[in-house]
């Protein structure tokens, strides 16, 4: 029976009801998965490859499409377990070792990622993406010289993605070469003039170099591009903080606030400013936001304490300390912050004490 309705409603309900009449069929469950992906109801699709693996524990598609999904919803490990097991089928498949090394990437390890990402390699010499992605990990592990030679043998293959431009430019900026990265910037920018990510990171590189004229006119054109883009509120006000217009800093925080309220890194920073103000009160308000948002960032805890003690709140500033402590043990400035201050709580109830 072949599909011939358009609709993928209907075409969903069909296939299931082909499923139903012939389940070894295994070419439907794929099908059924991709109108599912086509949708965006990947939970349902990774249902439709689990039915298919039992069906056929090997059918290698299956695996790297669950594996994918695993990977969408971060389930890293799983993801790994599912390009393992299909590795284990195709031996020779590239895309199924470029997915393994991202996987690695993914977790930190590495050892891993260049392991799959030198097989990869081995089977398809001449794929940018690959040597982007290994310039990536390269980066990810603070190995700023190395990322770039494969951004450029990237570039060398395939000098029509921007990304890659882009990418390379965050290593130069990682390593203070600001001007280099202008230039590299620029290049993708030629290639995509309204690529959004390369307009704020020239604008943050003339910020960088103190070049705050030229760094205006590159948010003004963001503004055009994107004008109610978050990242864009927030790094402009980061320039503006360094060429000390602290007004205007704030004035951009609270607006990228307004755009986004769900973020944290806004009020945090908003609330550093009220810090070196003095206004603690403000500051407390806006740190009380972003933990919030994120209830389990120990360093918006050690922020709070650090106001509350400002505030010559001991009783809260210990409270405060012991969460951020709770949440990550191995900070040892939280722990000897955390010390001194009980330190100082208790002499100052034992002296209370003492005067009654």
């Amino acid at each position: 029976m072949e599909i011939s309705n358009n609709n993928p409603k209907n075409q969903i309900d069909e296939y299931f009801d082909l499923i139903s009449k012939d389940p070894k069929n295994e070419n439907n469950y794929l099908e059924l998965g991709k109108l599912f992906i086509g949708e965006q109801n990947y939970q349902n699709a990774l249902d439709i490859y689990e039915s298919l693996l039992r069906v056929n524990p090997i059918n290698s598609q299956a695996l790297i499409n669950a594996g994918s999904i695993h990977f969408y919803f971060h389930n890293i490990n799983k993801a790994i377990d599912y390009y393992t097991r299909a590795s284990e089928i195709e031996s020779k498949s590239f895309s199924i070792y470029m997915n393994l090394g991202n996987a690695y990437a993914e977790l930190g390890d590495f050892k891993h990622a260049m392991k799959n990402y030198t097989k990869a390699l081995e089977l398809e010499p001449k794929s940018s993406a690959l040597y982007n992605a290994i310039g990536l990990l390269y980066q990810d592990n603070k190995d700023f010289l190395s990322a770039m030679v494969y951004y450029d043998k990237a570039i060398e293959i395939d000098g029509n993605d921007p990304e890659t431009f882009i990418n390379k430019a965050s290593a130069q900026m990682s390593m203070h070469m600001y001007k280099e990265a202008v230039k590299t910037l620029k290049k993708a920018v030629a290639i995509e003039p309204e690529n959004i990510k390369a307009q704020i990171c020239i604008a943050n590189c003339y910020s960088s170099l103190k070049d705050f004229n030229n760094s205006e006119k590159a948010f003004e054109r963001c503004y055009q591009i994107a004008p109610n883009t978050y990242q864009v509120y927030v790094c402009h006000a980061i320039s503006y903080s360094d060429a000390n217009r602290i007004d205007m800093a704030i004035n951009k925080y609270k607006e990228a606030i307004k755009i986004a309220p769900e973020f944290p890194n806004a009020y945090i920073l908003l609330g550093n400013i009220y810090v070196d103000r003095k206004k603690y009160l403000e500051a407390l308000d806006c740190y009380k936001k972003a933990s919030q948002i994120q209830p389990d960032d120990a360093k918006t805890y050690t922020f709070i304490g650090n106001t509350y003690f400002m505030l010559n709140d001991l009783e809260n500033a210990i409270y405060t300390y012991r969460t951020a402590l709770n949440l990550n043990e191995k900070c040892t400035e939280n722990k000897l912050v955390y010390l001194e201050i009980l330190q100082e709580y208790i002499k100052r109830k034992e002296s209370s004490k003492i005067s009654e």
